[in-house]
This record gives structure tokens, sequence and C-alpha cells, in this order.
């Protein structure tokens, strides 16, 4: 008897081992399936999902066909709204038509003295003596105030070639360049306009339209150094008499889209985001001024006026719904691919000339072969061959397999369980086997020795 109760023990045992095991399986398969963000975690950039156009929160917008001039989609294009800093789009735009860019100018006091303390700014300081070129970069990127009433005074003196304001009226200069911005409105053909400051400093009397922004817009466009400096990403100021070493500041460009095209989302119709202006105010909410290239070849001007201050936020995703709405209408008239690639694949950068990407040229395997150089009639695939292009491919995707696993979640997952039933099989069938026959023998043995006695 006692025999017997002894052999069973064992047998009682691995009953509760094989059990656990099912459940640790079980378990670890329905986690997997209903947790498969534990298991296969993705730490990289989620995409983002614009709103539909009926919900972009803004006073108005507008967006412009530069090919024809025709306006492509609106929404109260021609109602009053306060530009903020895209006020300096004007102002650049005069400085282009006015200033060599290469001369140099002298910050004065009284620039300095017409920022507020909560001004955004290039970070200059009086005397500084500053390239023209340089302070058209800080007025547009990090939307320097400073840098914008330094280029308003500039252009002054040199229209005027006097080296003060007008004593006779009491005008300061930065008054006398509002006279020159809004000789340039009226000269445009604009009636919904009316600048009194350089940088948009809130004013009831400083005010303009989604429209006329946009004209004022094309004619800024119209000088090709405005182009560059819009399409920058970043800027790296130079030394001065004041900031005595080079990279005293890096500005970065406020818009957004500049660095992260990708936003506008893989459907989009834009192939290229150029560049612009915000513009943000308390009173005047924010928003953008806007130039991108569609597929079809179409430059386009997005004006995006008015979204409230609270919501500022947003202004990132509002213009980017803009911008696609007007895309696609604009694609939809003259649907032909023109330029290939999507917006990242136009991606800007800021760099001096020859500092930027290199052009990726194709390998010359005949000229530096790795393998000896063969004889006879048999025929060698060359670098120029279709054939040997493939077998380059493949071998940078097989030395990034850990990539491809990741970011194929499925397929990770799959092999995961492929190898979960592996491991089940062999612990939960081929282990007890094996056990099982060799207790049997045990069994056998111990009956023949109680025959025996």
């Amino acid at each position: 008897m006692s025999v017997f109760s002894r052999s069973t023990k064992p047998g009682r045992r691995f009953g509760n081992l094989r059990s656990r095991i099912i459940s640790i399986a079980a378990t670890t398969i329905a986690v997997m399936f209903l947790c498969p963000s534990y298991s296969l975690a993705d730490v990289g950039q989620p995409p983002v999902e614009l709103p539909p156009l009926e919900e972009v929160e803004c006073a108005s917008f507008i967006v412009v066909n530069r090919a024809n001039g025709e306006t492509i989609i609106s929404k109260q294009e021609n109602a009053r709204i306060y530009p903020a800093s895209m006020t300096k789009i004007m102002t650049v735009a005069l400085a282009l038509e006015y200033l060599d860019t290469d001369a140099y100018v002298t910050v004065s006091q009284s620039a300095m003295d017409a920022t507020t303390p909560n001004s955004t700014m290039m970070g200059l300081k009086v005397d500084e003596q500053v390239k023209v070129s340089e302070l058209l970069y800080g007025a547009m990127l990090p939307s320097g105030n400073d840098a914008a009433n330094v280029l308003g005074e500039s252009v002054v003196l040199a229209v005027s070639g006097s080296g003060a304001a007008d004593v006779a009226t009491g005008q300061s200069l930065i008054d006398q360049f509002a006279v020159m911005m809004n000789a340039k409105v009226t000269e445009l053909g604009l009636v919904n306009t009316h600048f009194i400051n350089t940088n948009g400093l809130h004013s009831e009397e400083h005010y303009t339209t989604a429209a006329d922004l946009a004209a004022i817009f094309e004619y800024a466009l119209s000088f090709e150094e405005f182009r560059t400096v819009i399409n920058s990403p970043t800027h790296v100021f130079e030394a001065t008499n004041i900031h005595t070493f080079d990279g005293w500041c890096i500005a970065r460009n406020t818009n957004y889209l500049m660095n992260d095209p990708w936003i506008l989302g893989e459907d989009s119709k834009v192939v290229e985001v150029v560049g612009g202006k915000t513009g943000t105010t308390i009173d005047a909410g924010t928003g953008m001024t806007l130039l991108a290239v569609n597929k079809n070849g179409d430059e386009m001007i997005t004006v995006v006026c008015g979204i409230p201050y609270d919501s500022a936020n947003r202004q990132t995703t509002y213009v980017a719904a803009v911008l696609n709405a007007g895309a696609q209408t604009c694609f939809d008239a003259d649907p032909v691919i023109r330029i290939e690639g999507n917006a990242m694949s136009h991606r800007p950068y800021n760099a001096p000339e020859g500092a930027g990407p290199d052009a990726v040229q194709p390998t010359d395997v005949t000229t530096q072969p790795t393998e000896p150089e063969q004889t006879g009639s048999s025929a060698v695939p060359t670098a120029s061959s279709e054939d040997s292009q493939p077998s380059t491919i493949v071998s940078k995707d097989d030395s990034s397999l850990g990539k491809y696993l990741l970011s194929h979640p499925i397929i990770t997952g799959l092999i995961i369980l492929v190898f979960i039933f592996i491991l089940a099989i062999i612990l939960l069938v081929i282990i007890p086997a094996v056990v099982k026959r060799r207790r049997g023998k045990r069994r056998i043995s111990g009956f023949q020795g109680i025959r025996r006695i």
C-alpha cells in the first residue's frame, strides 16, 4: 500500500505544475491580445488628426492661387482684424525695397523705447551695429519687435537722408515709417488696412483684413530675399560690436509647419511649406500668413486671422486644416501631379553655402571593384544593371531587422505567439510524455521486486 501511495505523489505534484504552466501560458496570450500596448510599446510620434474646415475657429481666412490670383476658399476675408506681428511682412518688404541688405545700421534708443516689456525680441542693444540682413531674420523668425523698429527707422533715414525725427511735425521715425506703410497700402489698391507701427503692437487704429494681408504678402514675395528669409526654419546670428561671438542667438521660426509639415497628413495635396509669418496678441488672437506649393505646381497664399487667444495652441492645426482644404480645391481644379513627393520631401533647412546635405551619388562599382575582375565570355552584372540594385537594398533591410520588427507590430506579435506555442508544447506535451515513460519503467521494476519477495 505504501509503495503505491508514494508512487502517486509525484504525479500529483506534476499535475499541479502542469496546471500552473497552462495558466501562465493562457495569461500571457490573453495579455498580448487584450493589451498589445504593453507588449509592443511604441514611443514614436503618433499621427495628428486635423479638424475639418467647418470646425476651424477663426475670424477669417483666405487661400489665394498665385498662378491666377483667384480666391480658392475664404471666410469673412474682408472683415476687419488686427494683424499683430503679421504687420512685419510689410515692414520687411519696405526694408528690402529701400535698404541694402549688406549695409550696417545702428540700434537707437528710440527704437528700443518703442517696444514693450513683454514684446518678442531679437535681443538687440542700444548702439549695436547690425547688418540689415540679420535684422530681416530677427524680425521674421523670432518676431523681434526691436528688429522691426530698427528696420523702420533705417528706411526713413535712408529715404529722407536726415538723421533725426521730423521736428516740424513732431513725428518720430517710426511714425514716419507708418506713413510710408500706409502709402504702400494705397499704392497696392487696398482700402481696408491702416498701420501705425512697425511690429503690430495692438491699437484700434492698426488693422487690416485677410484679403489685404494676402495682397501685402504678394508684394513682399516680389523680393527674392523675402522668400529666402521666410523659408528658413532657423537662423544663427553673427557677431556684432556688442554681441562679440557668432551664434550669440539662434532664432527659430515661429511657424511650426516649417519643421513638421507631416502634420498636414498623408493625403494632403501640399508638396512644400515655403514659409510665412505668425502673429499673436491677446486682442488680435493668433494667426498666420503662409506660402505653400501644391502638387499640381501652383503656389498658394494662405491667411488665417483671429484664432481666439485662448485657443492659440491650436494655431498650427487650424492653419493646416485651412491650407489642406485650399490645396485640395486647387488640385481638384487641375488634377495633374507636376511635383513628386510630399511636404516632408521638400522640408527646408538653413545653412551656409556648401554646408547643406550632400547629394546622394550612385556608387560606381566599376571604378572601385570589390571582387577580382573576371575574364572570359561570361557576363558579369555591373553597378549600372538593374539586377544589381535590389541586392543593395536587401542588405540594408537585413541590417535593420530590429527596426523592421518595431515598425511591424503584427508580425512581431505573431512571432512571439509562435514562440510561446512551441514553448507550451515542450512544457505540456513533450516533457510530460518523457516523465510518464520513465515513471512507467520504474513502476514495472518495482512490481517485479515485490513478486520476487
